[in-house]
């Protein structure tokens, strides 16, 4: 169950991480010829969590958009941060709980 919060929480800020990525390449490109604007969809992944599937959005690149996007993307990784965070610490909670025999192999 623990190791399933960590998992989840790791996966939303790997997809976080693919459309800052993508948000980056959008500013760097904003001025280049013929540049197709980049997005990134979330969908489920098998398992549980978040992928990041990255598609050719097309169109112009809007800075306000692209700046709003990064807000966006920052404060959903942030988010992702802290419930992984939580689950280490009740990962912790259980260990400190259990007799030393019964303990995970990092705790001996």
């Amino acid at each position: 169950m623990i190791s399933s919060i960590i998992s989840t929480a790791f996966s939303g800020m790997a997809a976080q991480q693919s459309r800052m990525d993508a948000i980056a390449h959008n500013i760097a490109n904003a001025d280049t010829p013929g540049y197709a604007r980049r997005d990134v969809d979330m969908v489920s992944a098998p398992g549980g969590g978040v992928r990041a599937v990255p598609r050719e959005a097309g169109g112009d690149v809007d800075l306000v958009t692209e700046m709003a996007g990064m807000i966006d993307t920052r404060m959903a990784y942030e988010a992702n941060v802290a419930v992984m965070e939580t689950g280490m610490d009740m990962w912790d909670a259980l260990m400190s709980a259990l007799a030393p025999e019964d303990r995970d192999e990092r705790w001996r």
